[in-house]
């Protein structure tokens, strides 16, 4: 009696919370983007002043938009299959909502550090977003929301660009916070005039023990001695930014950084192909400026042919998250509209997804494959062979499962 009544009134504490924020979401969004305009504007402008941006996928305000909701989406599927876990708590979806909206306009390179190439500039961006953040500090806060949180997250969005691969990792953490006050100490010698500041004290003291690397567990290392609740709660709320950020649409709104429209002719892939490069090799991909000039992505500007393996994969992708009651895991919905098309392109996106898994140490998580549309007898088989051997291969690296299904619509 007394587990249902605790049930019960975690339940209702869930819904009332969900009823007081939703008044204040709407209005905190729109401030929100009023704050990040100016960034994602720049952003969308240095998508030309380099090669490398010119074909990457959208992250700018359309983006953000779509992730706010990808990412309460994925925030439902979190907090149904976290209950009890002591690494990860419930979600401010205030906080969630507002770090969405911020979390790419570090995209435009922000103003202490130079770049000379795009991707170093990319590698950046979640940093720089969290440097805007504490920026905005004033305008931020009033809003409702913990801006050094805010930081955190757009800081964390990205796990390459914040080092943390496991949300479990207190050293990986520790690595984390010296990197942003080590940008914050760089940007205030910059501009002394100007003064920001990242204040830690939600997260921890500053206090520091030492451990064996995860590295190397021969060296020591320096690890904060961390507010445990605290950096769950974070946890959790980057964890469901990380999966809404992976789940764009690409399929739904195919827009480039620079805001050029993608046209992909999903009939022009090789087959067979022993790999990804190979299978694009004379793939059509057209980006169209709002003129209706079309550059063909073989024309030289996708000279390691990412753009065309990322255009193709995502295009043919529409990504979801939701929570399993049958298995209590939060799960990952990949569908695909093409079967035949692109097929190792298509599992390459789907696998960076994964690894955005990968990061939730400690989470019971699982992914599935729905695989749209009517097929022969011969194609159906051809498929199940090359998507029953990725799910095998894909659950034996991820430790989760990775199963698939054809579906009509």
């Amino acid at each position: 009696m007394k587990k249902i009544l605790s049930a019960l009134l975690f339940v209702w504490l869930f819904l009332f919370a969900q009823i007081v924020s939703a008044a204040d979401i709407d209005s905190a969004t729109e401030a929100a983007k009023n704050i990040s305009a100016k960034y994602y504007a720049k952003a969308k402008e240095r998508a030309f002043e380099f090669a490398e941006l010119r074909t990457y996928s959208d992250h700018g305000t359309h983006h953000a938009a779509l992730v706010a909701v990808k990412s309460q989406e994925a925030a439902d599927a979190v907090e149904c299959a976290d209950l009890g876990n002591p690494f990860y708590s419930s979600i401010d979806r205030l906080e969630l909502q507002v770090a969405a909206i911020m979390h790419d306009t570090g995209m435009d390179g922000g103003i202490f550090k130079t770049y000379t190439d795009g991707n170093a500039l990319r590698k950046d961006h979640s940093l720089n977003s969290a440097i805007h953040v504490l920026e905005n500090r004033e305008a931020l806060a009033a809003l409702g929301v913990n801006v050094d949180k805010i930081a955190l997250d757009c800081m964390g969005h990205s796990k390459s660009c914040s080092g943390v691969r496991n949300l479990t990792s207190h050293e990986q953490w520790t690595d984390c916070f010296n990197r942003i006050d080590a940008a914050v100490a760089l940007y205030n010698e910059k501009y002394p005039a100007a003064q920001i500041y990242f204040d830690k004290s939600a997260w921890t003291t500053g206090e520091t023990y030492q451990k064996p690397s995860e590295k190397n567990s021969k060296q020591l290392v320096e690890i904060y001695n961390f507010n445990r609740e605290e950096l769950a709660r974070s946890a959790a709320v980057i964890a469901a930014l990380r999966i809404g950020d992976a789940n764009r649409e690409a399929a739904q709104f195919p827009y480039t950084q620079g805001g050029e429209s993608i046209e992909v002719d999903f009939d022009s892939y090789v087959s067979p192909a022993k790999n990804w490069l190979a299978e694009i090799q004379q793939a059509k991909i057209f980006i169209v400026n709002d003129n209706g000039d079309k550059t063909s992505l073989l024309s030289g500007i996708d000279k390691n042919g990412f753009g065309r393996m990322y255009m193709s994969g995502e295009g043919n992708l529409s990504m979801s998250c939701e929570y399993n009651s049958k298995t209590g895991n939060l799960r990952e919905v990949f569908k695909i509209f093409h079967g035949k098309s692109f097929p190792l392109s298509t599992q390459n996106c789907m696998e960076e997804r994964l690894g955005e898994l990968d990061t939730m140490k400690k989470f019971p998580v699982e992914a599935h494959v729905q695989i749209v549309g009517d097929y022969s007898k011969q194609d159906k088989k051809k498929i199940s062979r090359m998507y029953n051997r990725w799910c095998r291969d894909a659950g034996r690296k991820h430790q989760f499962p990775v199963t698939f299904e054809f579906i009509k619509e």
